[in-house]
């Protein structure tokens, strides 16, 4: 009876350190995600609008693209805000393409007020 302890008690210490390298593990993760958040949601913007773009010439939609492919890429250092807002309030902008740059505006004013 006393080896089932033993071998009961190393069990337990085992899977509390699995459980403790596992957590710190997650917590990496998500530091990780939360420092990368912007160039994501950038990214996530500058595919819906490379999917939006047609082949007739849009030049709001141009520079804002390549505005966004600018800080994806990191050649600039802030992502192009105000150049979002302002494609947001033009009449180009389609009701979807608005609905995701409004809700990548969104995350990222969330992400600054953290």
């Amino acid at each position: 009876m006393d080896n089932f302890w033993q071998n009961f008690l190393l069990e337990i210490a085992l899977f509390t350190a699995l459980g403790i390298l596992y957590y710190f593990y997650q917590k990496r993760r998500l530091n990780s995600y939360e420092e990368n958040k912007k160039p994501l949601v950038m990214g996530f913007i500058l595919h819906a609008c490379l999917s939006e773009k047609n082949e007739e010439a849009q030049p709001l939609l141009d520079t804002l693209i390549e505005a966004l492919d600018d800080y994806v890429h990191q050649r600039i250092a802030l992502p192009p805000i105000s150049l979002l807002r302002g494609y947001l309030d033009s009449s180009e902008c389609s009701a979807e393409l608005r609905e995701v740059i409004q809700e990548g505006l969104i995350e990222i004013e969330a992400d600054g007020e953290k």
